[in-house]
């Protein structure tokens, strides 16, 4: 029988605070965590940086990390990698450490035509019933807006406070990952 549903691979971006790594047998970093307004991210490293990044980040240091988002169906779980990892300066991130306008968590949903086109109306809509379902309403706000110059990856949604992008989105796999960051925010 065919697997009707298989892993879905995303783009991510997001900005916050580097904590430390997890590293291998020979001591060379794996895993970076990374702390975001929701809380805590662990995020695998692209083999191809993980020798360069042990002696340039410190714990504390300000990061923006780009990289790919695997959905596993199976276990429903997200898996981060990070293809880049870029040191913030004090003026560059001037808005990931804020927290969420009235203790909300707002989704950013484009909505122009070649968003509209490739499912965000259904997205948006289905993501407003999971929401009012959930009572989660007064918690989260989803607004629209113009083109987020993502178009051949469309639909394009962004979680704020921590500006992580998600890209490609179907609405199960848009349901479970903000589901999963707005439960981390207010646990």
């Amino acid at each position: 029988m065919s697997k009707l549903k298989h892993d879905r691979v995303l783009a991510f971006h997001v900005k916050g605070k580097f904590l430390g790594f997890t590293v291998d047998r020979d001591s060379t970093p794996k895993h970076l965590q990374l702390e975001v307004a929701t809380g805590q991210l662990r995020i695998k490293i692209a083999k191809q940086s993980r020798f360069r990044l042990g002696s340039t980040l410190k714990p504390g240091d300000r990061i923006e990390v780009f990289g790919e988002q695997k959905f596993k169906y199976e276990t429903g779980e997200f898996k981060l990698k990070a293809d880049r990892i870029h040191k913030l300066t004090a003026n560059s991130d001037n808005d990931s450490d804020r927290q969420p306008e009235n203790g909300k968590v707002k989704i950013v949903a484009c909505y122009k035509s070649g968003c509209l086109k490739q499912g965000g109306s259904k997205l948006v809509s289905v993501l407003e019933g999971v929401l009012r379902d959930r009572g989660l309403g007064d918690r989260v706000t989803i607004q629209t807006t113009g083109c987020l110059k993502r178009c051949s990856q469309a639909p394009n949604l962004i979680l704020k406070p921590d500006n992580i992008s998600f890209n490609n989105m179907t609405p199960e796999a848009a349901i479970a990952a903000l589901l999963e960051r707005v439960n981390e925010h207010f646990a």
